[in-house]
């Protein structure tokens, strides 16, 4: 974990969020980072635009269909539980799992370095931070 002071509603998130298959860790970034329910002076559009190109390359069918949350249940409950969270858990919670991407090996070098080179968790934690 990067962050040191988190509660333990979003240690245990994380701990879940790491369970879930690499596609699904993207996938569900994406939905929460898009409705993310707290304000930043970042330019969060860049880390989910990331994201997404990482999917597209994992799901080839990503772009060609509409993502129905409900054939993903492990999903709505990461996203009921991440509603439950105050906002700074909230803030906290996003941190982890971007940097929870950004150390996950997707056996895929193109992928792992699209991930090194754009996903930018440390400005994005450096944000966060700046703005408690």
């Amino acid at each position: 974990m990067l962050l040191e002071n988190n509660t333990n509603k979003v240690i245990n998130l994380i701990y879940q969020f790491d369970d879930l298959s690499n596609i699904d860790k993207v996938r569900l970034a994406i939905h929460l980072l898009e409705n993310k329910y707290f304000n930043v002076d970042f330019n969060i559009e860049d880390i989910i635009n990331t994201l997404k190109s990482i999917l597209g390359k994992l799901d080839p069918n990503y772009t060609k269909v509409i993502t129905n949350f409900s054939k993903y249940k492990h999903l709505l409950f990461f996203s009921a539980k991440y509603l439950e969270l105050t906002e700074k858990e909230k803030k906290h919670f996003s941190i982890e799992m971007i940097f929870n991407i950004y150390e996950t090996n997707f056996d895929d070098n193109v992928i792992n370095e699209e991930i090194n080179n754009n996903l930018l968790v440390y400005d994005y934690y450096y944000s966060l931070l700046d703005n408690k």
